[in-house]
């Protein structure tokens, strides 16, 4: 697990959690906490958006996978 930045639209978050090595195991974790807009958002939005986001300043596509409610932060598979 390592931290990294990410930005969707105007919402720009420094302190997501990437998780895994493998290409399709890959997540993101978003703490609510850091945007609670962004999160309001995300929650509005089917698993099959696609979100384009920027991390560390490359251009990824990012699915919402799910929100984990013990640690209040949504979970994002990269495509």
């Amino acid at each position: 697990m390592s931290k990294t930045s990410v930005r969707i639209g105007t919402f720009e978050i420094d302190d997501a959690e990437l998780q895994g090595e493998q290409q399709g195991e890959r997540t993101l974790v978003i703490p609510c906490n850091s945007d609670p807009d962004l999160c309001m958002q995300l929650d509005a939005w089917d698993a099959d958006t696609s979100i384009p986001a920027i991390l560390d300043g490359e251009h990824s596509v990012l699915y919402r996978h799910h929100y984990d409610q013990q640690s209040n932060a949504w979970v994002m598979r990269l495509a």
